[in-house]
């Protein structure tokens, strides 16, 4: 009876093990799932994009501010100042938004120009200065921002100035747009609606011309279809923009569709590489096809345009399309007015180029986007001290 009840006891002992290791098994296969989820997470979180930024480039920043490292502390200061203003600033959305061509018109131009590109200037800033520093004001004003414009403005004019402005200005609503989409707080359909049905189709007749026209639309268009998730449209843009680099950009790296512009010819010449080398980094931030690097054939064209203006901004006498002393140049003794710099100041991040550094460098930080006053003019390279391309 004792050697029968031993044996018992010892099968039963035997069988609560192998539930114990059963068990055991069981937890670590859980803790291993929900550390892999974890890691899942955080690894989707930190590789996401914003079109013009990374979820990489925006940690780098966090980090380098929480140190208090330079140049990004008063580069963020420096944001944060437009943001906080931004935040008191009345916004006015019209039913119907025409911009009178700047030749024919010009108080009117700026009027109307001023009114759309000051609104997503705020939604932009507003957006970037809640993802920097994670405080619920700037967001909520950026949505009201947003939100004010798709409720009241309900058609864009195809005509005159209109697409132009549209996708050099109000592309900072599409930028705002990308850095708010990941807030499940936010009813985001009348927005998606207004850029698919009324946005899109004007930043379209922009991007359907030869000049820096193409290049604007053809930002805009690719900053819309990433906020869209529309990826087939997404990928037909990335081939007009090899398209664009191939036609805009000459032999020597000149910009030949801007250098008969006279007296404006330099600055038309930054008006469509800016915008063009924004796309490039949009398309890689996307899609991790990189147009910078100078073995493709488009990296080398790039390169050559970039290297090419830097010389003649550098000796505008040379400048071999315009002789007449009214040649429209950067005003080197302004941060706002001296548009060439923002340019640069993101090319010094992604070259390995010691002119481009040394030409930025007594600027920063950058502010970017500014023409002749401290009104914002186009929204390309903006903050580009504060957060650099992330190649």
């Amino acid at each position: 009876m004792g050697s029968f009840l031993y044996k018992n006891i010892n099968s039963l002992e035997v069988h609560v093990i192998k539930i114990q290791k059963k068990i055991t098994v069981l937890l670590i296969l859980i803790i291993l799932i929900i550390s892999l989820l974890f890691w899942w997470k955080r690894w989707s979180f930190d590789n996401q994009t914003y079109g013009i930024y990374t979820q990489k480039s925006i940690n780098h920043t966090k980090d380098m501010v929480k140190d208090k490292k330079e140049p990004y502390f008063n580069a963020q200061q420096q944001l944060l100042s437009l943001a906080d203003k931004a935040l008191i600033e009345d916004v006015k959305a019209p039913f119907f938004l025409n911009i009178p061509q700047a030749y024919k018109d010009s108080e009117g131009h700026s009027k109307a120009s001023e009114n759309l590109t000051k609104s997503a200037y705020d939604a932009y800033v507003l957006s970037l200065a809640w993802k920097l520093t994670d405080e619920l004001k700037y967001k909520i004003r950026a949505q009201q921002i947003l939100n004010i414009w798709t409720k009241n403005n309900r058609l864009i004019s195809h005509k005159d100035d209109t697409p132009l402005v549209s996708a050099y200005g109000g592309v900072g609503f599409i930028y705002a747009g990308l850095l708010l989409k990941g807030d499940e707080q936010w009813d985001q359909s009348a927005f998606r609606k207004w850029v698919k049905t009324v946005y899109l189709p004007t930043v379209k007749v922009a991007r359907d011309k030869e000049n820096n026209w193409a290049d604007w639309g053809n930002l805009a268009s690719l900053a819309a279809y990433s906020y869209l998730d529309d990826k087939n449209n997404f990928n037909k843009e990335v081939e007009y923009t090899k398209h664009l680099i191939k036609t805009q950009i000459g032999i020597d790296g000149e910009m030949v569709k801007e250098t008969g512009r006279q007296k404006n010819s330099m600055f038309y010449t930054y008006f469509a590489l800016a915008p063009l080398t924004q796309s490039v980094d949009v398309i890689y931030n996307q899609t991790g096809i990189n147009m910078f690097d100078t073995t493709t054939k488009e990296g080398e064209k790039i390169k050559r345009a970039l290297d090419n203006f830097y010389f003649y901004i550098n000796h505008p006498n040379q400048w071999p399309y315009y002789k007449l002393k009214d040649l429209s140049l950067p005003y080197k003794q302004s941060i706002y007015n001296n548009w060439s710099i923002s340019l640069y100041e993101a090319m010094s991040g992604i070259y390995d180029d010691e002119n481009y550094r040394q030409y930025v460098a007594s600027y920063r930080p950058v502010i970017g986007g500014y023409l002749t006053s401290k009104t914002p003019h186009h929204l390309v390279w903006n903050f580009p001290t504060l957060l650099k391309p992330n190649l």
